[in-house]
């Protein structure tokens, strides 16, 4: 049963001894091993879906899919056990959605940046993170971000991702323009216009079916709703596959081979295809200086801060969600541990590309472990075990088709734009570069423009607004970084 903590609860005096005596002691704040475990388990499957969807997003960047499983897992694990041992905290982390969109429509799709470029670009950012939480100005920029654009910029990345959702279930697919040849289909970086698709389409029905069915669950509060909506679309797509042969091209692309056995569901973990085949950070990529590997400065500045000031934004809302819900938050907005947790997390941007993928992210999933009365490390800890033991399934997981976690993206959209209710609409230099931000991220397929039309915005109507004492310096040195990376680019430089 879902219990609330209280501030006093959660932060009763610590058991005396080290980070081990500490953790395998969860009486000190008031809970149990069998509570943290069930935490643990619960954090697991409701997050668990990641392992499926950013193995499908990254895929589109050309990385090996077997190698992306394995990857996902050790980016959760990881920087999760770091949470639970150093930070004491019931939190988990894994790759973050938006941040692996980022990367590979738009990096590494849309700009053509080498994938190892865009890694070494993705290690930088979390060193850069890191060192800002690190120092004495760390609040200072977290505060200089007004809110406005903090809660347009999370909706924007999800209405970016539950298009992603709809492109993937072919519910809108991207019609010809006058230079095309007419009813044909253009790549979402092409020359077209998008439009609904035809009712019949074998992809569409499933897709539809799966989101209905995946909506009805999280009607009906049922714990990793998102999880079972995957399962229960696999299942449905491998079905219908199978029953009516034609469709199976559309439905399983990747033309898998039925499984016969225990051994296409479950075996040991090919360490070795992860090891050789994942996408690796390539500093000499990024910034060679020859014509094949020469990458524009003002494209890799430009990359370099929408990472870095998403990832602030993201990590430090989501971390004012998770303390309140755990009752550490006091009123100026703190809670114990806050340091350790966000070094924890910045560094885990760099742990990310290691493992071949982009950003690591604490998730907001990781309330629902809090709900069931997970309230210190080890269930953090339990989470990341649980991961780990998803290695042995790589298998299984290597069988679900990108039309069964379209409605996990289209879902995981719904969910990040509820906070677009709080910006202040009817102030118009508040609310009109919230809504550009809000716009410009799905139409352009980039987070990248949307974070630029928002924040230079802003700046620029707070100014002539004669408000431009609301405008921190942080706002003004990304307005002008932007600004100037948008120039290099546009020069080519």
């Amino acid at each position: 049963m879902a219990t609330e903590l209280t501030p006093q609860a959660a932060t009763a005096a610590p058991t005396q001894g080290g980070m081990l005596a500490k953790l395998l002691d969860p009486a000190r704040r008031g809970s149990t091993h069998r509570t943290e475990f069930i935490a643990g388990l619960t954090t697991f499957v409701t997050m668990a879906y990641i392992i499926f969807v950013n193995t499908d997003i990254m895929a589109v960047a050309g990385l090996n899919p077997k190698a992306l499983i394995i990857g996902t897992i050790f980016a959760a694990v990881v920087p999760t056990v770091f949470m639970g041992v150093f930070a004491d905290l019931p939190w988990a982390l894994a790759p973050g959605l938006g941040y692996n969109a980022l990367f590979a429509f738009t990096v590494v799709g849309q700009q053509h940046f080498p994938v190892g470029a865009a890694l070494a670009l993705v290690f930088l950012d979390g060193l850069a993170f890191t060192l800002l939480v690190a120092g004495p100005w760390r609040e200072r920029i977290i505060m200089g971000i007004p809110l406005s654009i903090k809660l347009a910029a999370g909706a924007g990345i999800g209405l970016f991702i539950a298009f992603i959702g709809l492109v993937n279930a072919n519910i809108i697919k991207f019609s010809a323009s006058a230079n095309i040849k007419a009813n044909t289909v253009v790549p979402i970086n092409g020359n077209g216009l998008p439009q609904l698709s035809v009712l019949n389409d074998p992809t569409v029905l499933v897709a539809v079916a799966g989101l209905l069915i995946t909506g009805l669950l999280m009607a009906w509060r049922v714990r990793g709703a998102l999880l079972i909506g995957i399962l229960a679309t696999t299942s449905i797509a491998w079905g219908a596959a199978n029953i009516v042969p034609s469709t199976r091209a559309a439905l399983l692309p990747f033309n898998p081979t039925n499984p016969k056995g225990l051994g296409d569901f479950i075996a040991q973990p090919d360490l070795g295809t992860f090891i050789s085949q994942r996408g690796v950070p390539d500093f000499g990529a990024l910034f060679g200086s020859n014509a094949i590997s020469h990458i524009a400065t003002g494209a890799i500045l430009l990359f370099f801060l929408t990472f870095l000031v998403t990832d602030i934004m993201d990590s430090t809302g989501t971390f004012s969600g998770l303390a309140s819900k755990l009752g550490i938050l006091d009123e100026k907005g703190n809670f114990p541990g806050s340091g350790r947790a966000l070094i924890v997390d910045a560094a885990a941007g760099m742990w990310g590309p290691i493992t071949g993928n982009a950003t690591i992210a604490t998730f907001i999933e990781s309330a629902s472990g809090v709900g069931e009365g997970g309230k210190t490390g080890l269930t953090a800890v339990w989470t990341a075990a649980f991961f780990l033991l998803a290695l042995f399934f790589v298998p299984f997981i290597g069988l679900v088709p990108a039309v069964a976690t379209a409605p996990a993206l289209i879902v995981v959209g719904y969910l990040m734009i509820e906070p677009v209710v709080k910006v202040s609409f009817q102030e118009v230099s508040d609310g009109l570069p919230a809504f550009l931000t809000l716009l410009v991220m799905p139409l352009t397929y980039s987070i990248a423009d949307g974070m630029f039309a928002g924040i230079v915005t802003y700046v620029v109507l707070k100014t002539l607004r004669g408000r431009v004492r609301e405008v921190s310096v942080v706002m003004w040195l990304f307005a002008v970084l932007l600004v100037f990376a948008k120039v290099l680019q546009a020069r080519g430089l």
